[in-house]
C-alpha cells in the first residue's frame, strides 16, 4: 500500500469512527486516537515503527500549527487582562503536580531519581488535545482565554523544571560527579531562549512583509510558509517547536491584529485533516500491551497527576482572584498528556542509555510509564475538557 492510499483510507476511517463519537457526544479527538491504535502497532500495523519515524516531520508541523494557533489567541488585550492569572495558574498547577507525583512515587519505590523524573514529566500538558476540543465546540469566554494562555506557558515551564530535576537525577545515579548548575542553565537558555528568539525574528519579518501585501490569499500563503520555516528551523536547532511557533503567532497576531486575523481563520480550513493525522499518528505509536506493564508506579503517577493538576490549578486560580467558573473548571482542562512528555521521556532514555545499568533501567521505566499513561490521559483529558467548558457555558456548538 502506497502512502497516498494509506493516508486516504486512514482519513476515511477517522471520519467514520469520529462520527460515532460525535453521535455519542464525545470529543472527536478520541476517535482520531482510536483510529491510530487500530491501524498502528497495537492493531493492523499499517503504521509500523519505520513509517512512523519517516512521518515525524508531519507531527512536528502539526505541533507548530498548534503553537501558532495558541499564539494567535493571545492578543495584547487578553494578555493584559489575563496575563498575571495565566502565570500564577501555570506555576501552581505545574508545581503541585510535580511535588505530589514526586512524593507519591518516592513513598512507593524509595527511588529518588525515578520520583524526580516522573515529577518533572507530570508538569507537561498536551496543548493539542485541549485546543482541538476548544475548536470543535467553538468555545469562547474567560475560561477558554485563560486556558489558551496556560497550555501555552505550560510547555516552557515544564522544560525548565524537568531540566533541573533531570540534572539532579544524573548526580544521584552516578552518571555525573557533580550538579553542574551552569550546564543546566545553559541548556535551558539555549532551548527556551532559542525558541523565543526564532519566534520573534520570524514574527517581525512576516509582519513587515505583510504590510506590503494587499491580497489576503498571498498573506495566507506567506503564513503557511513561515510555519513550515519555523518548525523546520526549530527541529534543526533543537529548540521547542510549540514555543517558537507560539511566539511567532503572538507577534503576528498583535502587530497587525485586524489584518492578520484572516490568516489565523484560513488555517482552520487546512488544519482539520492535519490534526486528524497528528492524533492518528499519536495513537499509532501507543502499544496497548504496555498498559499491563505500567504497574503500581504508573497507577500512582496517573492518580497523583490528576490531583496535582486540578488542585494546583484551583489554588493558582484562587490566588489570582479569577471568576468562580474559571477557578472550578480550569483544572479539569489540563489532564491531556502527549508530545512534550513523551519527547522528554524518549530523550531521557536515549541519554541515560550511555550511562550505567541503573540509568538504563531508569530510562526504560520512564518511557514505559509515560507512554502507557498517555494512552489513558489522551482519552480522559478531552472528555473532561469538554465537560468543563460546557459547565462554564462557553460551548457554542452542540
Amino acid at each position: 500500500m502506497n502512502i497516498l492510499l494509506l493516508f486516504g483510507l486512514t482519513l476515511l476511517a477517522t471520519i467514520l469512527i469520529s462520527f460515532i463519537f460525535l453521535r455519542l457526544k464525545l470529543p472527536q479527538v478520541i476517535g482520531y486516537l482510536i483510529t491510530g491504535i487500530i491501524l498502528g502497532i497495537s492493531g493492523f500495523k499499517l503504521f509500523n515503527w519505520e513509517l512512523l519515524t519517516q512521518l515525524n516531520m508531519l507531527t512536528y508541523f502539526a505541533l507548530a500549527m498548534i503553537g501558532f494557533t495558541i499564539g494567535g489567541e493571545l492578543r495584547w488585550a487578553r494578555i493584559k487582562r489575563f496575563g498575571a492569572s495565566i502565570l500564577i495558574i501555570t506555576f501552581f498547577e505545574s508545581t503541585f503536580s510535580c511535588i505530589i507525583v514526586c512524593i507519591g512515587v518516592y513513598f512507593l519505590t524509595k527511588n529518588i531519581p525515578l520520583a524526580l523524573l516522573l515529577g518533572g514529566l507530570a508538569c507537561a500538558t498536551a496543548p493539542g488535545g485541549t485546543t482541538n476540543v476548544i475548536q470543535e465546540y467553538k468555545a469562547r469566554g474567560q475560561l477558554t482565554s485563560t486556558l489558551y494562555g496556560v497550555v501555552g506557558a505550560d510547555d516552557a515551564f515544564a522544560i525548565i523544571l524537568f531540566s533541573f530535576l533531570s540534572g539532579i537525577s544524573k548526580v544521584l545515579i552516578g552518571a555525573s560527579e557533580s550538579l553542574d548548575t551552569l550546564t543546566i542553565i545553559a541548556h535551558i537558555i539555549s532551548d527556551l531562549g532559542g525558541a523565543i528568539f526564532l519566534g520573534l525574528i520570524l514574527g517581525f519579518v512576516s509582519s513587515i512583509w505583510m504590510l506590503n501585501i494587499k491580497k489576503s490569499d498571498v498573506r495566507h500563503l506567506i503564513t503557511l510558509v513561515l510555519i513550515f520555516i519555523c518548525s523546520g528551523m526549530a527541529v534543526a536547532f533543537d529548540v521547542s517547536i510549540i514555543l517558537s511557533s507560539m511566539i511567532m503567532g503572538i507577534v503576528i497576531g498583535n502587530i497587525h491584529p485586524h489584518r492578520s486575523r484572516s490568516c489565523f481563520v484560513s488555517l482552520q480550513f487546512i488544519s482539520t485533516p492535519l490534526y486528524m493525522m497528528f492524533f492518528v499518528l499519536i495513537g499509532a505509536r501507543l502499544d496497548t500491551s504496555i498498559l499491563l506493564n505500567m504497574g503500581a508506579v504508573g497507577v500512582i503517577y496517573f492518580i497523583f497527576r490528576l490531583f496535582g493538576k486540578y488542585f494546583g490549578a484551583f489554588t493558582g486560580a484562587y490566588l489570582a482572584n479569577v471568576p468562580k467558573k474559571v477557578r472550578k473548571n480550569i483544572g479539569l482542562c489540563l489532564f491531556s498528556q502527549a508530545g512534550v512528555a513523551i519527547g522528554l521521556a524518549l530523550s531521557t532514555q536515549l541519554e541515560y542509555a550511555s550511562y550505567n545499568l541503573q540509568a538504563q533501567q531508569l530510562g526504560t521505566s520512564i518511557v514505559t510509564i509515560i507512554t502507557a499513561s498517555t494512552l489513558i490521559f489522551q482519552i480522559v483529558g478531552p472528555i473532561l475538557t469538554k465537560y468543563a467548558l460546557a459547565k462554564a457555558n462557553e460551548i457554542h456548538r452542540s
